[in-house]
């Protein structure tokens, strides 16, 4: 069996990456290995289309949600009522998770159309439809995240390591940023400052 391969570059997977980026810079600060790991996980979906990689996003975000609300209902002391909210969120998503993974097998069993291969062979989906399901996948999230808010612990903004390029540093501020303002974190913006 070969390596999977990871999707062409493109606006579209910059677009994706940028939505994974929280919850890979959890693991390393470094920019450019935590985009590797994304293309790398991306890549074993085996998807072939724009709305297979969304597919394959939605699975990785809510999966990475489910796990974290899970972690924070384990590391902070709550009432067994709270624990068992934090239970049923996390289990929301991870049936979100689920019924995105049969989407996306149910797509990869069919074969795609006998066409003229385009010049970028993912683009099968319009910008309008990427950012009305990127909106919908972050209104669930954020459902279950406001469901927890009355007992989720404050947290700031982490450092950005020195060693980064300005591009880098930029767009990993963003993604950072994004991640806490949908925790309900008081959130500055650069102008402001």
């Amino acid at each position: 069996m070969s390596a999977p391969t990871p999707p062409e570059a493109s606006p579209f997977l910059d677009r994706m990456i940028l939505f994974l980026m929280p919850y890979f810079l959890k693991i390393t600060p470094d920019f450019d290995v935590a985009r590797a790991e994304i293309l790398e996980t991306l890549a074993s979906y085996g998807a072939r289309t724009r709305s297979e990689v969304l597919n394959a996003v939605q699975i990785i975000a809510f999966g990475f949600s489910a796990l974290d609300v899970l972690a924070e209902a384990k590391a902070i002391e709550m009432s067994p009522s709270m624990k068992l909210r934090y239970r049923g969120c996390a289990n929301s998503l991870n049936r979100s998770c689920q019924q995105n993974e049969k989407t996306l097998a149910k797509r990869l069993a069919c074969d795609l159309p006998d066409a003229a291969p385009a010049a970028e062979p993912a683009d099968d989906i319009s910008e309008a439809e990427v950012q009305e399901v990127l909106q919908q996948t972050r209104a669930k999230i954020e459902t279950y995240r406001n469901r927890l808010s009355g007992a989720r612990p404050a947290t700031g903004p982490h450092a950005i390591p020195a060693s980064q390029p300005e591009r880098h540093n930029r767009l990993w501020s963003g993604a950072m940023m994004d991640a806490l303002a949908g925790t309900g974190a008081p959130v500055q913006s650069a102008a402001a400052t």
